[in-house]
């Protein structure tokens, strides 16, 4: 038994048949040191379907009305996606999220596959640092979508066109008109989100910790349109049409089909997601190991 009794709740969709055993040792390993764990009901069905696995002792979820009342921490099993959707009840729930990398890149991630046993430890003896990272909060309007609701995005907002024909996005910053965007979409990124789907359309890398967002185009009409940086406080509204009638709109890894036009508000939400790091690790070690920075194969 370990010295603490830590509450956890563990977020995933599914996992690869090489990463079985790492997910294992990871609950066996909570539940021997006495921590109180819940299993994502989704999880917890793929294992059940796939490996014919069955845990004892854990708690199911199914929504974050479930969550303990308690809860230290929200442990995401996957990639990039996964955590993008755990992130979702990190922020409402206000605990820590922790990645661990069962998928590609995992870029966002505090763990690898194989470090689960350090990891937890880690968490125990509290040996890490926790990123405050800012979230965007956005509202949707149009024919079917319900402008009440508040959507949150910890990578970025996107508006893209639903088929062959260019959007024209008119947009205003404070109240201000900025311009109308000829393109297949637009990015509104935050400092996380600007090394996802922002650095591939040409957006700059914004360092974690800077008050800024990110205001990119999607392949626009007008090659003088280049990526515009803006204050954090900022408040954006959106209005998007064009001739296919529906117009998609992406809060992270969650998709709207809008029949257009559509207005989408942005600004910077209230909360933050906290994000854990472990000791050692930083920003500029990720963009060198994860984004080949600085890689030269000639050498």
């Amino acid at each position: 038994m370990g010295g603490s009794q830590e509450r956890v709740a563990v977020y995933g969709w599914s996992i690869a048949h090489e990463d079985f055993d790492a997910l294992i040792q990871l609950f066996e390993t909570m539940l021997e040191r006495g921590w109180r764990l819940q299993i994502y009901c989704k999880l917890e069905e793929w294992l059940r379907r796939h490996f014919g696995y069955q845990i004892e002792g854990a708690v199911l979820f199914h929504g974050e009305e479930d969550l303990f009342e308690d809860l230290d921490y929200i442990v995401s099993v996957g990639g990039d996606g996964t955590l993008l959707d755990a992130a979702q009840y990190a922020y409402r729930a206000g605990v820590p999220i922790v990645g661990i990398n069962f998928g590609h890149l995992g870029f966002l991630t505090a763990a690898q596959s194989g470090e689960v046993c350090g990891l937890v430890l880690a968490l125990e003896s509290k040996r890490y640092t926790i990123e405050d990272r800012m979230v965007i909060g956005v509202h949707i309007a149009s024919e079917d979508a319900d402008n009440g609701e508040l959507h949150v995005a910890l990578n970025d907002l996107s508006i893209q066109k639903s088929g062959k024909s260019m959007l024209h996005i008119n947009t205003h910053v404070d109240g201000v008109f900025l311009c109308t965007y000829w393109s297949d979409g637009l990015i509104l990124s935050t400092p996380t989100g600007s090394t996802a789907y922002n650095i591939s359309v040409g957006g700059p890398i914004v360092l974690p910790g800077t008050e800024a967002m990110v205001l990119c185009p999607i392949a626009p009409h007008n090659l003088s349109m280049r990526p515009l940086v803006l204050p954090s406080d900022s408040e954006i509204v959106l209005r998007a049409s064009g001739r296919d009638g529906e117009v998609l709109v992406g809060v992270d890894a969650r998709v709207f089909r809008c029949r257009g036009p559509v207005e989408i508000s942005a600004m910077r939400a209230r909360r933050r997601v906290r994000l854990v790091r472990m000791e050692g690790d930083s920003f500029f070690s990720s963009i060198r190991e994860k984004l080949n920075w600085g890689l030269d194969e000639r050498n």
